[in-house]
């Protein structure tokens, strides 16, 4: 009898063990430990030097403080019911929706509505990542009107101006997500639009729409993650590097003093694959870097989908700080003329960016660089050297060579 009771409570508790393995193994644990996955919104994180400003009625778009609105503090976590929010031009913030995180730029302006989970976004500019890929939308997103109603893909991007609206999906294209593609409905004009990874959709008024593929991502950004120790003069000095692009004929480089991308420090479009520059010019410590591969349709410049967000820390004391603020050298060793032909050899800083009249120069890592100019016409020809520092100084030179006919 005993031996029976020892088995049925030998098995009782294996039965135990197993379903709690089970639950373990399927609890999801919250995307981020700073959010209650039971609230459906809640404002993550503030960045900038102003405020954001709530209210249940409208809030002027103007400059200026509303005078109804109330500023939103980081620790509020529940709002009364049906909400107007408004970023000024010094603040970004991010908030979570059911799911999806949203990046909201300055002067950008939204409603929500909870219970029903309706975000109407006015103007502005806005990022959303879902925190899981293909996860159905559980949010109803409207433009401008409740008419106009946006289907989420996984990732993106919406401009709202007064007279335009561009959405980006940056879905990628080898992604298998339910909700890789996008669809636009526009009440307006009763057209629907289906963008697939990697597209762009731009409407404007008393302009055909516009829908076509834009640029991946620029992979394998260096440096992702960087402390650095400011020992000497030059430890401050950045390369940051991407992977080229197929397709790209620039990129456009920006520097951040936060993640939330409110305030641009550099912004730079550049045909290269790096950009150099000395973060000591800055009064900030703490940097965030992101590069778009830029197409050209129509003569205008296309953004294509951003990299990721890289990140760059500077601790410790610099030395030699003056040292580093001087202009930039450059040698120029020969210019041969052959024909219409220019064959021009120098030297300059390893860590400057060299232009040559319209024409980057690619200097290598012992400062030694070497270019070619052809002439059409034959005559006195100007040769602008401009050698850029990392910190922004700049070394010029000019010299002259004559072109004679063959």
């Amino acid at each position: 009898m005993n031996n029976k009771i020892r088995l049925i409570f030998l098995i009782v508790v294996f039965i135990i063990c197993i379903g709690s393995l089970v639950k373990f193994n399927t609890f999801q644990a919250p995307l981020d430990p700073k959010i209650d996955r039971i609230s459906e919104f809640k404002i993550t994180k503030i960045s900038g030097n102003g405020k954001i400003y709530f209210d249940k009625d409208p809030i002027a778009i103007d400059e200026g403080s509303p005078l109804s609105a109330g500023a939103v503090d980081i620790k509020q976590m529940q709002y009364p019911g049906p909400m107007y929010f408004k970023a000024d031009e010094f603040t970004a913030f991010e908030f979570y929706c059911v799911g999806i995180s949203f990046t909201v730029l300055p002067r950008s302006y939204f409603y929500y509505q909870p219970g029903s989970s309706e975000i109407y976004f006015y103007s502005g500019q806005f990022y959303w990542d879902k925190k899981v890929a293909g996860k159905k939308d559980e949010i109803s997103v409207y433009i401008k009107k409740a008419r106009n109603i946006l289907t989420l893909s996984d990732a993106g991007r919406i401009n709202i101006q007064e007279d335009s609206i561009e959405i980006w999906n940056y879905s990628s294209p080898e992604s298998t997500s339910e909700s890789r593609n996008l669809t636009f409905k526009d009440g307006e004009n009763e057209q629907m639009f289906n963008l697939k990874p990697v597209q762009l959709l731009i409407l404007k008024e008393d302009t055909p729409p516009k829908m076509f593929a834009i640029l991946p991502l620029p992979e394998s950004i260096d440096p992702e993650k960087k402390v650095i120790e400011l020992n000497n003069p030059d430890d401050s000095i950045v390369r940051f590097n991407w992977k080229s692009v197929a397709g790209a004929t620039q990129y456009v480089f920006r520097l951040y003093s936060s993640n939330l991308r409110e305030n641009i420090l550099v912004e730079k479009t550049t045909p290269l694959s790096w950009v150099n520059l000395d973060l000591v010019q800055f009064e900030e410590r703490e940097f965030y870097w992101q590069v778009f591969p830029i197409n050209i349709d129509e003569g205008n410049q296309v953004e294509g989908v951003p990299s990721k967000l890289g990140h760059v820390q500077m601790v410790g004391a610099l030395l030699g700080k003056k040292d580093v603020q001087k202009p930039p050298e450059m040698t120029i060793k020969s210019l041969t003329v052959n024909g219409n032909l220019v064959i021009i050899k120098g030297t300059a800083d390893a860590n400057s960016q060299l232009q040559i009249n319209d024409d980057q120069v690619k200097i290598d890592m012992d400062g030694e660089f070497i270019h070619y100019l052809s002439f059409k016409t034959i005559g006195p020809k100007r040769i602008l050297f401009r050698l850029l520092s990392p910190l922004g100084i700049e070394t010029t030179e000019e010299r002259y060579v004559t072109i004679f006919a063959e």
